[in-house]
């Protein structure tokens, strides 16, 4: 296995439009709402709020997409342990089940090109016991209509290339897509709509007035807004009010993407197009992206996604021991991100002060969980009784060594997960 230069930065850009034109604020502006944070939130709240004929002003401190919307794996897989029709407002609940739907059908009314590719995400058992896991998780979703019968292993062989699993089962909104496309596709429509939007703007200060309104200072401008929209998830600075910062464990994730593949390998390899993940505690899961690369990744570990050698080696033992074609795969990108989980391990929603409203905890499911929070955000925003009708507002919960907590969860996790399952790779 062979290792080239090593880019440390996705290969979306490679292929995705150029993003809007968004200058550095260098003005005073006043609007309804303003924004903090032009990812998927960011974006899909901004275009939501301009819809309702609200004036929107969205500051992003990099560039669009620059964090956890334009770092992730580009896969959509609408499957959650919190989709629980108890703790859930019956809207919202509908609008999470509904999540993969969601995020292609606005693809596909605004035109974003963003590679998207809609063939669902496939979840094999491997052994006995995640047979038993794949049952139930299949029960779930095709209760919801979310999936079919439950697939045999000749049928997870068809759909994978992979031959050897117990079963499987396919949830059919699940997808993938360019990330980075994808979010500059949705702040692009948002400009459209009436959006100002400022890159290379971040917020330095943050203040309410006597008047009631805030106030949003940056190294070259001002906002004054009647309601804020702090959607930064993990990537809050100083700025950005302590309570909601220390609300979450930061994880670090990483990405890898292959060389494209040889058109030989490219048919054995997820030959229908779907995502793919088995049942092991120590999840392989991948996707193959329009140039043919396949992308995976994880949590980092001690060495493994920490550096780039072990981690193009992890990789390809795991992948080579599935499709025997892809011996000698070259791999040529590996990147890091940072991963909000929240206390409740769902997505919060949170009253920071009266008009000051924080969006953050996406715990691994940015892509379908932005596609209902950033309305439910939006809708908060105008009126915070409508927007409970989509999501429940937490409260911030302060987490102690949330920082220290993350380090070992991610260092320990995977090593831990591999002894459960009893593998050696």
């Amino acid at each position: 296995m062979t290792c080239p230069a090593v880019v440390t930065e996705p290969p979306y850009a490679l292929s995705a439009p150029a993003a809007p034109d968004a200058p550095p604020l260098d003005t005073s502006l006043t609007v309804d709402v303003a924004l903090v944070g032009a990812g998927f939130s960011g974006t899909i709240a901004a275009l939501d709020l301009a819809r309702r004929g609200l004036s929107v002003a969205l500051i992003e401190a990099g560039e669009i997409g620059q964090g956890g919307s334009g770092r992730n794996h580009g896969q959509c897989i609408p499957v959650f342990g919190y989709l629980d029709q108890n703790t859930l407002p019956r809207h919202g609940f509908n609008l999470l089940r509904d999540s993969g739907r969601l995020v292609f059908d606005q693809i596909a009314a605004l035109g974003i090109d963003c590679e998207p590719v809609q063939n669902g995400w496939l979840n094999a058992a491997h052994d006995a016991a995640g047979l038993v896991r794949a049952r139930a998780a299949h029960a779930k979703y095709a209760a919801l209509g979310k999936s079919g019968a439950f697939l045999g292993p000749d049928e997870v062989t068809a759909l994978s290339g992979i031959p050897g699993y117990l079963g499987g089962w396919l949830h059919r909104d699940g997808g993938h897509l360019n990330p980075l496309a994808y979010v500059r596709g949705l702040a692009q429509a948002a400009q459209t709509a009436g959006v100002t939007i400022h890159t290379r703007t971040p917020l330095s200060g943050l203040r309410r007035a006597p008047d009631g309104t805030w106030l949003l200072t940056t190294p070259q401008g001002s906002i004054t807004a009647r309601k804020v929209g702090l959607a930064t998830n993990a990537y809050g600075t100083a700025a950005i009010p302590a309570r909601m910062r220390a609300s979450i464990v930061p994880m670090t994730s990483y990405g890898v993407a292959s060389e494209p593949l040889s058109p030989a390998q490219r048919a054995a390899v997820l030959p229908s197009g779907v995502n793919f993940s088995d049942t092991r505690r120590d999840p392989m899961f991948f996707r193959v992206d329009a140039a043919g690369r396949i992308i995976t990744g994880g949590l980092v570990e001690l060495r493994r996604g920490r550096v780039a050698a072990p981690t193009f080696a992890a990789a390809g033992q795991r992948l080579t021991a599935r499709y025997p074609v892809l011996q000698g795969l070259q791999w040529g990108h590996h990147w890091t991100g940072t991963v909000g989980i929240s206390a409740k391990q769902r997505p919060a929603i949170f009253e920071l002060d009266d008009g000051l409203w924080g969006l953050l905890g996406y715990c691994g499911r940015g892509v379908p969980t932005s596609a209902v929070l950033g309305r439910a955000f939006a809708a908060t925003l105008v009126d915070p009784a409508d927007g409970a009708r989509l999501w429940p507002a937490d409260s911030p919960a302060i987490i102690p060594a949330a920082r220290a907590i993350g380090l070992a969860v991610q260092t320990l996790r995977g090593p831990l997960n591999k002894l459960r399952d009893g593998l050696s790779f």
